[in-house]
């Protein structure tokens, strides 16, 4: 990239994208990968929706039905499988293949699956009955490519040399392709049924008449072997990728080579057209699956996947939309110093951006569209907004303290722009203080604040060096000290770990923290358009319940404020608003507890609301912004120097309403977890993505709930092997994060989000 700055990967982390299609309908694009998943993303926004897991090894081969409704998979298990797009669920599974499956394909009216693997076969399913309908073994080696004609007469098949044209009645071969010199690897049918296209080993990329068997034209002169070949919907078009690189478009009329798309750095695995004929996808080794503008061959976005699911969609300027903890798996480099996107997240991470790229196709328009028209920054110019230098002086790592204060000396320093704000956190802590003097700064009240979020630590203007002392208070125990310094557009980071060994004669000494819970659960709505729910309120009130058992035990006291329909305090806006200076009560020893269950949406800029029980939808199906609660408006709340945990139970499977066609949108659980990574929060979401939330009479609550209530009364004493009597907040998360997808069938999946300088701490004590 220019000047220097580079987007990479972190090695080892990445899965290979073997496939990549477009939904019939282009809403939706499917991939499958070399970890057994299938993963389906929205075209509208990059996001990552849905994941198919059954596959026993990679995915190399992945269709859609032509209705949409429909995937079909196969893999290095030897099987195909069938997939319910709309719950992600297998529905069928063809077993017969003796070796990895290769290639499959769908009928146009649905009825039959198509597969080819390394075992020479070729086979036709019958999907309603899940049987084989007829085997084809006449290939002398491994089938690379199968395909359908587009009337679902005939089928073609590749493998050593030839590309055989089999009736899809009988099995029977009716025509054979010669003139491949090479292993044939992909294979395609013109949408009109009367051409074919073929790519090979021998690095040459061929045009069949279907009718005759005779080649139209031969393209010759490539570098490598060829991988995968497509067809326009119009058939003017034809997409080449392979071991060079590159995608390649081509006049099929002509056999000219129209553009050339080149980014990727590993071979090219899959090349697919929207049905639009607008956009190219392709696949490739290099563990990117990209979207290119056809008219342009420019690169819109690509979408990454990392070992443990994590993700991002980035575009080409650095702009991104990522799992909760996708971009720490990316890194810029800046000559020979390298740095986490993550680190650049203020500035880079715009998932509005990202779909207005994915709706416009150009990246200055989408840009201006979305920041403005003034020049912003660009991951090329990475280096004018490199994070502040930051340095601990002392103490060192490792150090060991007698009291329970220790002193930090920082030097924090940035080369081209003004710092804006310094946060020192102790175990996911804000450091805050009340008018105490420290060099070249003075920390300040939270509510004199100059920046929201801030610490507290006034940074006099302009200024680009700081050299100071703090003084911090310690936990007992092992402490995780953070200094963050930021400069407007991305931020530097330094972290120590040192001990406060207690005295014997002290041990037990120290008070044990208030715990403060503002617990909110709707179920019905003023609004008879907004569907009603069955136990959010049940959850809150349980939450709440489930806690105040440790007064007095892990809590000094436990304090809570209930906002149900049965708690005295209805969860109307009004309530809810006058609500949120709880947790001003809250000291910086303190835990603070948010639990929120009822609808969550996001708006058309992806912003998300919580509706409370007075909520309202306007004609048009939009929700009244006026009558909702905004993220801002929690978010404000929660701005404290407490440690603060946050359960949201928001993205509820009745949705917001039965009518069709509203404009409301459902919650985004990634993103959301993503921006309550800025409070410094732990943070437990009942399910990833656009998953919806389950709820049932068999619990008495949602599936979330229930875990978390099971776990907290001593399901979740986990480690070590021998119960030890509590329940600590790893321990919490790894039970609800298994119980979860077991009670809902795979159909929920809860994330967590945990501060990197969270030490792990008990959230339970068991009689």
């Amino acid at each position: 990239m220019a000047t220097g700055q580079e987007v990479k990967r972190f090695g080892g982390h990445t899965v290979f994208v073997n496939d990549g299609i477009f939904s019939p309908d282009g809403r939706w694009a499917l991939s499958g990968n070399g970890d057994g998943m299938l993963r389906l993303w929205d075209m509208a926004t990059g996001q990552e929706v849905k994941r198919f897991s059954g596959h026993l090894g990679g995915v190399y081969s992945v269709a859609f039905s032509s209705d949409g409704r429909w995937a079909l998979s196969g893999g290095w298990d030897k099987t195909v499988r069938l997939w319910d797009v709309a719950t992600g669920q297998e529905v069928k599974r063809f077993s017969g293949h003796s070796k990895k499956v290769t290639s499959v394909a769908v009928s146009p009216d649905g009825r039959w699956a198509l597969s080819g693997g390394w075992d020479k076969t070729v086979r036709l399913w019958d999907v309603a009955r899940g049987r084989e309908k007829w085997r084809f073994s006449g290939h002398s080696e491994r089938i690379q490519s199968v395909a359908f004609s587009p009337d679902g007469r005939w089928v073609l098949s590749s493998a050593d040399k030839t590309i055989r044209l089999l009736d899809v009645a009988t099995g029977q071969e009716m025509r054979r392709f010669s003139g491949h010199s090479e292993w044939i690897t992909s294979v395609a049918v013109s949408p009109d049924g009367q051409r074919a296209l073929s790519g090979s080993f021998e690095k040459t990329l061929v045009l069949w008449d279907v009718a005759t068997g005779q080649e139209v034209w031969r393209i010759g002169g490539f570098s490598e072997l060829i991988s995968s070949v497509s067809f326009s919907p119009d058939g003017r078009w034809a997409l080449s990728g392979g071991q060079d690189k590159t995608i390649r478009l081509w006049d099929v009329a002509t056999g000219q080579e129209v553009k050339r798309f080149g980014g990727h750095s590993e071979e090219v695995q899959s090349v697919a057209f929207s049905p639009d004929g607008r956009w190219a996808m392709s696949g490739s080794s290099d563990r990117t699956l990209r979207l290119w503008d056809v008219a342009t061959g420019r690169e819109i976005v690509r979408m990454v996947v990392f070992d443990g699911g994590e993700w991002v969609t980035l575009t080409p300027e650095g702009y991104y939309l990522a799992s909760q903890k996708g971009d720490t798996h990316l890194n810029v480099r800046i000559e020979n110093r390298v740095y986490g996107i993550d680190q650049y997240r203020s500035t880079f991470y715009q998932p509005r951006v990202v779909e207005a790229r994915l709706a416009l196709g150009d990246g200055e328009t989408a840009i201006a569209q979305v920041l403005g028209t003034e020049p912003q920054p660009t991951i090329q110019a990475a280096e004018s907004i490199e994070p502040p230098f930051v340095v601990i002086k002392s103490p060192i790592d490792g150090t060991a303290f007698s009291s329970e204060t220790a002193t930090l000396s920082l030097y924090i320093e940035d080369r081209h722009q003004s710092l804006k704000w310094v946060k020192v956190l102790v175990n996911g802590r804000l450091v805050s203080g009340s008018g105490d003097t420290v060099r070249d700064l003075v920390v300040v009240p939270k509510t004199e604040a100059p920046t929201l979020g801030s610490t507290g630590l006034s940074i006099p203007p302009g200024r680009r060096t700081l050299d100071f002392t703090i003084p911090v208070h310690l936990d007992p125990g092992e402490n995780v000290l953070e200094v963050l310094a930021f400069n407007g557009f991305s931020e530097g980071r330094r972290t120590l770990h040192v001990n406060w060994e207690e005295k014997a004669e002290e041990a037990g000494s120290t008070l044990l923290p208030n715990l403060w819970i503002l617990s909110i659960g709707v179920n019905t709505y003023v609004d008879s358009n907004i569907s009603s729910l069955s136990y959010a309120g049940a959850d809150a009130h349980s939450i709440v319940q489930a806690f105040q058992t440790q007064e007095g035990r892990l809590y000094r006291t436990v304090k809570s404020l209930l906002l149900t329909e049965t708690s005295g305090h209805l969860p109307t806006r009004e309530q809810i608003v006058d609500s949120l200076d709880y947790f001003r009560q809250a000291s910086q020893h303190d835990i603070v507890l948010l639990f929120l269950a009822g609808h969550g949406v996001n708006d058309e800029r992806g912003d998300f609301y919580f509706l409370p029980r007075d909520a309202a939808l306007n004609p048009d199906g939009s929700f009244k912004k006026s009558k909702a609660i905004s993220w801002r408006a929690l978010e404000n709340a929660l701005d404290l120097p407490a440690k603060k945990l946050i359960f949201t139970d928001t993205c509820h499977s009745e949705g917001i309403s039965g009518k069709k066609h509203l404009k409301t949108r459902g919650v985004d659980n990634d993103r959301l977890v993503r921006e309550l990574q800025e409070l410094q929060a732990v943070v437990f979401s009942s399910a990833r993505g656009s998953e919806l939330a389950q709820e049932s009479r068999e619990w008495g609550h949602g599936a979330f709930t229930y875990a978390l209530i099971k776990g907290l009364q001593g399901e979740a004493d986990l480690f070590p092997k021998v119960k030890d009597g509590k329940i600590s907040m790893k321990e919490l998360d790894t039970y609800v994060s298994e119980t979860v997808p077991l009670l809902t069938n795979g159909a929920q999946h809860p994330i967590t989000s945990t501060p990197e300088g969270y030490v792990n701490f008990p959230v339970a004590v068991l009689d």
